[in-house]
């Protein structure tokens, strides 16, 4: 069996990709990376040889379920006075497990089965809440084209 520092490093890049999808503030990521990592070193004599990159998202979904449950979003669009808005910064607009499962299955490229068992519910639901997830990130993108588009029309005549 691997030492735990062997086990997790290759899993670092992964595990800080997906806490920068949850936390705008790069130095907020890294404290749910360290987080999740401690409470992971504290279970890892009782894992056995449970995949390691699983169980540590697994790990940092339930801390970001109860961290932004205490603590409100913020809509990080009006802050920086930004009209348009990419899919990186409508993430945060999501509720978070919207948000986990959009990540998983799209950025970390888990299959279903892996996304549903890090999330800890079903398969089928997971395939129920990933297209209401995609719906509701595109009609936050798209929301200012549609504010711009009610607002005036740019095309006058055509001949």
């Amino acid at each position: 069996m691997k030492n735990f520092s062997e086990a997790v490093l290759p899993h670092l890049p992964s595990l800080r990709r997906f806490a920068r999808g949850h936390c705008q503030d790069v130095d907020a990521a890294d404290l749910l990376v360290l987080t999740t990592l401690k409470k992971l070193r504290a279970r890892w004599l009782w894992m056995g040889h449970s995949n390691v990159r699983l169980s540590a998202l697994s790990l940092m979904c339930g801390l970001v379920d109860g961290q932004l449950s205490a603590t409100p979003s913020a809509d990080h669009s009006e802050n920086h006075g930004q009209k348009v808005i990419g899919p990186a910064t409508a993430l945060p607009k999501l509720a978070p497990l919207q948000r986990s499962s959009i990540l998983l299955t799209s950025v970390e490229r888990l299959s279903h089965r892996e996304a549903a068992q890090v999330l800890d519910i079903s398969e089928g639901e997971l395939l129920r809440l990933l297209p209401q997830a995609r719906e509701q990130l595109r009609l936050i993108v798209e929301a200012p084209f549609r504010q711009t588009l009610i607002k005036g029309h740019y095309l006058r005549r055509v001949k």
